[in-house]
C-alpha cells in the first residue's frame, strides 16, 4: 500500500546537521500568500518538538464557508501519532483529519483519526491512503480511504462523509483531538470488499458536482484490484448515493490491461465520469502506458457505463518505484487529472499532470532501485474528451528535481493550478521547495510559478534515526485545492505538504521537526 507503508529507515548522518537557510523568492505581481509564515503553517495540534511524521498529504475546502473570508479547509495525512506501534498514541487512527474553521491562518481547530465503518460483514478499520474532497453544491466533505476487517480476513475501500454545518458546530466537533471522530464523520460506507487474496490500493474519489441531471451529486470511488489467481491487476469503479453512500457493485474498467494501477478518477462539469491511469510492467524500467476512460452515468447506485480505455501516451522513460535524483523517497508515475470548461459554455478541456525521467532510469545491479538523474513534472492536455492531446511538455524548465506534481481546477476564473516539489534552488539539488504554476484560462501553457516556501526542507532527515515505524520522508504526494469568487484577488489556492524546515528535539537527537503544513497563495 503506497501512502501507509511503514518501514524502519536508517538514514545518513548528513541530515543531522544544519538547517535549511532562508531563501525568498518574488511571487507575481497582485499575488500574495495567504497563511501566516514563510512556509505555511503547521497544519497539526501536535506539540513541538519530536512530531511525528505526517506524510501522504490532501486537502480540500469550502470557500468563505466559516464566515467572511474565513475558508472552511480539511486536510487528510497518514499520522504516524495514530500507529499501534506508536509508544504514545493520540489518534484513533494513523488515518487521520485535520480542519481549520475559525482563522485565515492554516491552523488547524480539531483533528482527529476516522472513525470505523461497520456493516453487515465486518467493523472495518482504517488502513492508510486517506483523502479528501468536497462537495459545494450540497455543502459536503467526503474521505476515502483503504480498511480492513476487524475479524475477517476481507478488504475494502471505506468512505465518510459529512456536512460542513456539522463540521462547524463545536459540539459535534470540539477544538482539540478528537476521541471520537463518528460525531464528525457521520455516515460511512464500505465498498469492493475483497478477501486479501485480491488486495486493494491507491483508492481515490471525485463528486459529480452538479445539481441536475443523471448523475448530480454522485460520488465516484476508483481503487487498484489484484486478482487472486494471477498478479494482474485492474482498476474498479463504484459509484454511490451522496447522502446516504448506497454505494453499488463495482465494475472493472481497465478491460485487459494486466498491470493497471494508481487510477485518478474526476467528474466532467457536464457529468461525464474519467478515469487516468498507467498500465506497467514490472520492474518498470520498460515503457509505460497512461491511459485514459470516459464513463456515462447512470445514477447511484447504479454503475456507469464506460467505454474502452484510450491510450494518451507511451512513457518510455517512466518513474517506477524510482528515487528523483540523490532525494531518499519513492517516485512513480501516477497520471492526475483536471477539467476545465471553456468560455464558449461547452468545450472542456482536460490536463494531465504526471512525473516522469527527463534522462534515462540508471537501473543498478542487485535488488537497488532505480534511480532518475533528471525528474520532471510533465502535463499534456486534451479538448476532445481525450481522444487526443498536446505534445508531453515540462511543468518548468528549472534544475534540480521536480516531483509529486497534482492539478486542480479553479472554475471561477478557469485557472489551472500545479503543485510540486522542486529542489532547484539547491546547489546539491537535494534540499525541497514547494512551488505553484498555474495554466490562466483560454491556455494551455504555463505562464508563471510562484514559490510558496521561504525555506527549503531536507527530505534526508525526515525520518529520524531515533524514531521507527514512520513513513519514510516526506510520503508519496501533495495536496491541491482551489477555489474563487471570479474576482480577481478572491481565489485560494491550498497547498499541505510534509515540512521539516524547523529544528526539532527526538529522544534527545537533534532532527528537523516533521510535521503536515498547509499554505495558502489567493490571486
Amino acid at each position: 500500500m503506497r501512502a501507509h507503508a511503514m518501514v524502519l529507515t536508517i538514514l545518513g548522518l548528513s541530515g543531522l546537521l544544519g538547517m535549511p537557510a532562508e531563501a525568498w523568492a518574488q511571487e507575481a505581481p497582485g499575488a500574495s500568500a495567504g497563511c501566516t509564515g514563510p512556509n505555511g503553517n503547521l497544519f497539526n495540534l501536535e506539540p513541538r518538538p519530536g512530531a511525528v511524521t505526517q506524510g501522504a498529504e490532501s486537502v480540500a475546502i469550502l470557500l468563505n464557508r466559516a464566515g467572511q473570508n474565513v475558508d472552511l479547509v480539511v486536510g487528510t495525512a497518514a499520522d504516524a501519532r495514530g500507529l499501534d506501534t506508536n509508544p504514545n498514541p493520540s489518534l484513533e487512527s494513523a488515518d487521520a483529519y485535520y480542519v481549520q474553521r475559525s482563522n485565515t491562518n492554516c491552523a488547524a481547530d480539531f483533528e482527529g483519526g476516522l472513525p470505523p465503518i461497520n456493516n453487515a460483514v465486518d467493523v472495518f478499520l482504517p488502513f492508510g491512503t486517506p483523502t479528501v474532497i468536497a462537495d459545494p453544491a450540497r455543502d459536503a466533505f467526503f474521505i476515502v480511504d483503504l480498511r480492513f476487517g476487524e475479524t475477517t480476513d476481507d478488504n475494502g475501500v471505506g468512505v465518510v462523509r459529512t456536512t460542513a454545518a456539522n463540521l462547524l458546530n463545536p459540539s459535534a466537533c470540539p477544538n482539540g483531538t478528537q476521541t471520537n471522530s463518528a460525531t464528525c464523520w457521520t455516515t460511512g460506507a464500505v465498498t469492493n470488499i475483497t478477501t486479501l487474496n485480491a488486495f486493494l490500493s491507491s483508492p481515490q474519489i471525485a463528486v459529480d458536482p452538479r445539481t441536475s441531471g443523471t448523475g448530480a451529486g454522485n460520488v465516484y470511488l476508483v481503487v487498484t484490484q489484484r486478482s487472486p489467481s494471477n498478479a494482474n491487476t485492474h482498476i474498479s469503479l463504484t459509484a454511490c448515493t451522496n447522502a446516504r453512500l448506497d454505494c453499488g457493485a463495482s465494475i472493472n474498467i481497465s478491460g485487459t490491461d494486466a498491470n493497471a494501477d494508481v487510477a485518478w478518477v474526476a467528474v466532467r462539469p457536464d457529468g461525464g465520469i474519467t478515469v487516468s491511469y498507467r498500465n506497467t510492467t514490472f520492474p518498470g524500467i520498460n515503457s509505460e502506458d497512461i491511459k485514459f476512460v470516459n464513463c456515462t452515468p447512470n445514477g447511484a447506485p447504479a454503475a456507469p457505463t464506460c467505454g474502452a480505455p484510450a491510450l494518451v501516451t507511451t512513457e518510455s522513460q517512466p518513474m517506477f518505484a524510482a528515487t528523483p535524483g540523490d532525494i531518499p523517497m519513492t517516485d512513480l508515475l501516477y497520471p492526475k487529472h483536471a477539467h476545465r470548461l471553456e468560455a464558449d459554455g461547452q468545450t472542456v478541456t482536460t490536463f494531465l499532470v504526471y512525473d516522469r525521467c527527463d534522462v534515462p532510469l540508471v537501473v543498478p545491479a542487485g535488488l537497488g532501485g532505480a534511480f532518475c538523474p533528471k525528474t520532471d513534472v510533465a502535463f499534456t492536455s486534451s479538448s476532445d474528451g481525450g481522444n487526443t492531446w498536446s505534445p508531453i511538455t515540462r511543468v518548468t524548465a528549472g534544475r534540480g528535481q521536480q516531483f509529486f506534481g497534482t492539478v486542480a481546477t479553479d472554475v471561477s476564473t478557469g485557472t489551472v493550478n500545479i503543485a510540486y516539489y522542486s529542489t532547484q534552488s539547491d546547489a546539491f539539488a537535494q534540499r525541497a521547495q514547494v512551488f505553484l504554476a498555474q495554466i490562466p484560462a483560454g491556455s494551455a501553457s504555463v505562464s508563471g510559478t510562484h514559490l510558496l516556501t521561504a525555506a527549503d526542507a531536507d527530505p534526508q532527515s525526515a525520518t529520524p534515526l531515533v524514531v521507527q515505524f514512520q513513513a519514510t520522508a516526506f510520503g508519496d504526494r501533495l495536496g491541491l485545492a482551489v477555489a474563487g469568487t471570479g474576482t480577481a484577488g478572491q481565489s485560494h489556492a491550498y497547498t499541505s505538504f510534509s515540512w521539516n524546515s524547523v529544528p526539532g528535539l527526538y529522544h534527545g537527537v537533534p532532527n528537523p521537526d516533521i510535521n503536515n503544513h498547509l499554505a495558502r497563495f489567493d490571486y
